[in-house]
């Protein structure tokens, strides 16, 4: 960490790890188009079976009906899994990677994927952490059995490299390295894709999935709160996707909309998290979009990231939620399924008052970031 909260990282160019970044970018890169691996079909499987029963669980579909419409979108990223798939799949559901994550193999992946971040930002950009004390405390200093629940600005696919950028290695001590990487979401298409599924998981990465007919109430998003339930550290990105700056008006903030998610996980938590905002500046540089329709999807230009840019990190104060959201204990035996299922109207008006209370923190440190704050 520098002097004043702000941590930075000068340019060294290194060839290995720019050929390594590659090779991983194109990988977890490409689940939009599934890997053609010879694998068993996809096949219905009797409802009797304790296999099936997961499946039901899960909500995974295996083979949808034809006469079943859907949007391009789920169309686009629809996939079918195979029987040799459905244990990790299951595993996952319940909030768990897959086996090999738990492996000491698992170790070796996150320090790897941890140094290729810095590598990335680090080395072949530049980075610069102001605040950087903020999370540290946070990390370090926050009650026992209390989650930490940072939320950031969603850029670009690199976003998770934000998060080992701006935690100083030399500040890492045990007790971090046993929190670090954080739990994250990502869609479920990723999932799709053998070697991203395999790193994903393996870097505590969880599936989501988009436009889930259960919406807010689905198991996947149920199992990224109970994380926070044991006092770990979770990240999570409330726009639910990306956004660069070029999709708004100039004069205007470049945060979209924050969904209500972010306040379902707060409010359903038996122990409240603590909050921390992150507002970055500069991802959308190093892997910038095609510019188009502000309304629609919009593909990176490139897989391959770029170098020589520069990348601001603001890391904000703890949240204070205490007037939305009552102190609670652990929830009585048997009523926290009850209260993750209920969507009344009262609890939708509470989530997007904290999800627009989340954006008015961020929207101060993005005003900091860009000079504009008053």
């Amino acid at each position: 960490g520098g002097k004043g909260g702000v941590a930075s990282c000068g340019r060294r160019p290194m060839v290995l790890p720019a050929m390594v970044a590659a090779v991983v970018l194109v990988a977890a890169a490409s689940p939009a188009r599934p890997m053609n691996l010879a694998r068993p079909p996809a096949t219905r499987i009797n409802s009797a079976s304790a296999i099936s029963r997961q499946l039901v669980e899960a909500r995974i579909r295996i083979a949808p009906s034809p006469n079943r419409k859907r949007s391009a979108v789920s169309r686009r990223h629809s996939f079918e899994i195979s029987p040799d798939e459905i244990v990790g799949r299951s595993q996952m559901r319940r909030g768990e990677p897959p086996l090999h994550a738990k492996h000491f193999g698992a170790r070796i992946i996150l320090v790897m994927t941890g140094w290729l971040f810095k590598w990335l930002l680090g080395f072949f950009n530049t980075v610069k952490v102001h605040h950087a004390e903020r999370l540290i405390d946070a990390v370090h200093n926050r009650a026992n059995n209390t989650g930490l629940f940072t939320v950031s600005n969603h850029a670009s696919m690199l976003d998770p490299a934000i998060i080992a950028a701006v935690y100083p290695w030399e500040e890492s001590k045990e007790e971090t390295l046993k929190q670090w990487p954080p739990w994250t979401l990502c869609t479920d298409s990723f999932f799709a894709n053998p070697v991203a599924r395999f790193w994903l998981s393996a870097g505590k990465a969880m599936p989501i999935k988009r436009a889930s007919p259960k919406g807010l109430r689905q198991k996947f998003l149920k199992d990224f709160k109970d994380k926070l339930d044991d006092g770990e550290w979770c990240h999570m990105y409330p726009e639910g996707k990306i956004t660069q700056p070029w999709r708004f008006a100039k004069g205007k903030s470049r945060l979209g909309k924050f969904l209500p998610g972010v306040g379902k996980l707060i409010t359903t938590c038996r122990n409240r998290p603590m909050l921390v905002p992150i507002y970055h500046k500069g991802m959308d540089t190093i892997l910038p979009e095609e510019e188009g329709d502000p309304r629609m999807p919009a593909k990176p230009i490139s897989l391959f990231p770029k170098f020589g840019k520069h990348v601001d990190i603001y890391v904000g104060e703890p949240i204070d939620l205490s007037d939305l959201v009552q102190p609670t204990n652990a929830s009585p035996e048997g009523s926290e399924w009850t209260e993750w299922e209920s969507e009344s109207k009262d609890d939708l008006r509470q989530w997007l008052a904290i999800a627009k209370r989340v954006r008015a923190a961020m929207k101060d440190l993005e005003e900091e970031a860009w000079g504009e704050k008053k």
